[in-house]
C-alpha cells in the first residue's frame, strides 16, 4: 500500500491528525462552513472522509460482529446482535451508522462544490476520487438500512434538510453508473490529489480501487438484477486489485486526537476484552479446514477472573507443540457459542459442550477457557483499517467465473487461491506477530483447493472464504453473508429476542429520523413493507 500522512478534518473542525502534522494548525483548524472557504483546500475533506469510513462507529463490534457469528460476547451491552433483542432498537446504536455516514458524504459533496468553484482543472482528480469515495460510502449506508436519502444526501447547505428517501434499486443503479464515469474521468495527467490518505494520489491505484468497489456493488445485484450485476463486474474484470499491495488500508496513528484511534480496538481495550470471544462458529470453521489462521489470531487468558480482567497481563498462545513452551498453551482453541450471559437462564455454564471456568472461588473466570483475540495486537489504538481488500474481490471474481460470466481467462479455482492467499498476507498488515510462514501459506493453499462438486458447493465455499476474509469488517461480512446466505449460521433463539429467532436482516433507521425528516421517512417505510423492523430485508436482500 502506498500511504500518506496528512492533516486530517474532523467535522465540524479541521484537526491534525497523524502524529507530528502540526505545521500551519492555525490555518487549518478552521471550520470552512464559517470561514472564507477561499484558502480551504478540499482535499482535507477527502482526507476526512477516508478516514471516517475506515474507522466507523465501534458499534460495528458490538452489534454485526455478532450477527456475523465471527465474535461472541456476554456483554448486555452486545446483547441487540448476539442475542436479538432490543438493544437493537437502541437510538444511539443506529443512529452513528447513519448519521456519521451521512456526515462523510457531505464532506464530499462540499469537496466537489469547492473543488469546482476553486479549480475544477487542479482539482479534477481529487472530484473524481470524492465522487468514487461516495459510492464505497452510501453503499454501506443502504446495505445498513434500505431506502435512504441519496441523490439529496449532504446537501443541507444548499438548503435541503429534509432530503427524500431514494428507492435501493435507484441508488445501486446510480452506483455503478457513477463508478463508471468517475474511473473514465481520472487522468494521470493531472495533478493528482494530495489528500489521499490510501495511494498518495497515484491514478493508477484509484482506477484498480474504483473497479474493486464496482465489482462489489455489481454483486449485490445477483438475485434480483442478475443482468446489470453481470454487465458490471465484466466491467470490472482485469481492472481490479492485481495483489496484496493493492489493498485499501487507512493507517491510524492511536491518537492523540479522537479521529485517529481505532475505535473497535479502542472498544475492546476499554472493558470488552473481558466477555468477548471469537464466536464457536467462526474457530470452528476455521478448525475444519485446518486454518492457520486459527493459532496466529487466537489466545486463552490466563488462569482465573484477575488475569481474565486485566489487559496488562498477557495471554497464553494456543501451541501444538508438547511440552509447550512458556507463555503457551497446548490445547485446541475453543470458540464460545453465541446467545448466553454469565448467568441466568442462558448461563453460560450451560451451554451443550462448555469447557468449565478457570480459577477458582472469587477468582474464578466463567469464559476463561474459551478463546479470545490476541490482545497485543487487536487492542492497539493504531491498529490499520481495511477498507476493501484484494483477497475479498478475488473471491468476488470466483464466484463471478462460477457463474459462467465473461471475466478473462483465470480460472474461478485460481481466483480462490489468490483470496486465500490474500486473505493470509493481510495479517501482517494489522501486526508483523500475525505473520504465517511462506511455507504454511503454501501447504494450506495446496490442500484447501475449491470445491466443484456443484454451483452451491462451490458458492458456499467462496463466501465462507469471503466472510472470513471479512474480519473486523463486520459491515462488510454481514451484507455478504445476506447476499448469498453463506456461510450458514445457525441463529439463537434467546428468551425475550425481537426477531422471532432469526438473524437480523437490517438495522432500524434512527430515531430521530422520524422526528426530524417524517414524511421523507414514512414514505420510504410504505416502500419498505410499512414497519421498521430488523427482520424486514432490503431491495436486493431476497430468499
Amino acid at each position: 500500500m502506498k500511504g500518506s500522512t496528512l492533516p486530517i478534518l474532523l467535522a465540524p473542525i479541521i484537526v491534525v491528525a497523524m502524529a507530528g502534522c502540526t505545521k500551519n494548525f492555525n490555518d487549518i483548524n478552521t471550520d470552512p462552513t464559517k470561514a472564507n472557504t477561499s484558502n480551504f483546500d478540499p482535499n482535507y475533506l477527502l482526507t476526512t472522509a477516508e478516514l471516517d469510513y475506515g474507522n466507523v462507529t465501534e458499534y460495528q463490534l458490538e452489534e454485526l460482529s455478532c450477527m456475523t457469528q465471527q465474535f461472541s460476547s456476554t456483554f448486555d451491552y452486545y446483547s441487540g446482535g448476539d442475542k436479538y433483542t432490543q438493544t437493537l432498537t437502541n437510538g444511539s446504536y443506529n443512529t452513528r451508522f447513519f448519521s456519521d455516514g451521512m456526515s462523510d458524504a457531505g464532506q464530499l459533496v462540499e469537496a466537489q462544490i469547492l473543488a469546482q468553484e476553486k479549480d475544477p482543472i487542479l482539482y479534477s482528480n481529487l472530484i473524481q476520487m470524492s465522487r468514487i469515495m461516495w459510492v464505497l460510502i452510501m453503499q454501506r449506508i443502504t446495505d445498513i438500512y434500505g431506502d435512504i436519502p441519496y441523490f439529496q444526501a449532504g446537501m443541507a447547505k444548499s438548503g435541503i434538510i429534509t432530503p427524500a428517501y431514494d428507492k435501493q434499486s435507484d441508488i445501486y443503479k446510480d452506483m455503478l453508473s457513477r463508478l463508471s464515469d468517475a474511473i473514465g474521468k481520472l487522468d494521470a495527467g493531472k495533478p493528482l490529489a494530495t489528500g489521499d490518505l490510501l495511494y498518495g494520489g497515484d491514478i493508477g491505484q484509484w482506477k484498480k480501487l474504483g473497479y474493486s468497489i464496482m465489482l462489489r456493488v455489481a454483486m449485490r445485484l445477483t438475485k434480483v438484477d442478475p443482468v446489470t450485476a453481470q454487465t458490471y463486474a465484466e466491467q470490472a474484470a482485469g481492472n481490479t486489485f492485481a495483489g496484496a499491495s493493492d489493498n485499501a488500508v487507512v493507517k491510524l496513528d492511536g491518537g492523540p486526537n479522537a479521529a485517529t484511534i481505532n475505535k473497535t480496538a479502542n472498544s475492546i481495550y476499554g472493558q470488552d476484552f473481558q466477555q468477548v470471544r471469537w464466536s464457536k462458529t467462526f474457530i470452528d470453521y476455521l478448525t475444519v479446514a485446518n486454518d492457520p489462521r486459527l493459532y496466529a489470531l487466537t489466545e486463552k487468558a490466563d488462569t482465573g477472573l484477575a488475569f481474565n480482567n486485566d489487559i496488562t497481563h498477557n495471554g497464553l498462545a494456543y501451541t501444538t507443540q508438547q511440552p509447550a513452551p512458556p507463555g503457551t498453551v497446548h490445547e485446541a482453541p475453543a470458540g464460545m457459542p453465541n446467545g448466553y450471559d454469565l448467568s441466568g437462564p442462558m448461563a453460560i455454564a450451560n451451554a451443550p459442550g462448555y469447557p468449565g471456568p478457570t480459577g477458582t472461588g472469587n477468582n474464578l473466570s466463567p469464559l476463561g477457557n474459551y478463546a479470545r483475540p490476541k490482545m497485543a495486537v487487536f487492542t492497539r489504538k493504531n491498529l490499520p483499517v481495511f477498507l476493501i481488500s484484494y483477497a475479498q474481490t478475488e473471491f468476488l471474481l470466483a464466484e463471478a467465473k462460477t457463474r459462467g460470466w465473461n471475466m478473462g481467462a483465470i480460472t474461478a479455482a485460481q481466483h480462490f487461491q489468490n483470496g486465500l492467499q490474500g486473505a493470509l498476507q493481510n495479517l501482517p498488515v494489522w501486526d508483523a506477530a500475525l505473520t504465517i510462514p511462506a511455507d504454511t501459506i503454501t501447504a494450506y493453499l495446496n490442500r484447501r483447493t475449491l470445491d466443484g462438486s456443484s454451483p452451491d458447493n462451490t458458492l458456499k465455499m467462496i463466501n465462507s472464504e469471503y466472510w472470513a476474509a471479512s474480519l473486523f469488517d463486520f459491515t462488510e461480512a454481514w451484507s455478504n453473508w445476506r447476499r448469498s446466505g453463506y456461510p450458514v449460521l445457525s441463529p439463537v433463539n434467546y428468551q425475550g429476542n425481537i426477531t422471532a429467532g432469526t438473524i437480523p436482516r437490517r438495522l432500524p433507521y434512527p430515531l430521530t429520523e422520524n422526528q426530524t425528516n417524517p414524511a421523507n421517512y414514512q414514505t420510504a417505510l410504505q416502500r419498505m413493507g410499512g414497519s421498521d423492523l430488523p427482520t424486514g430485508r432490503i431491495w436486493w436482500d431476497k430468499q
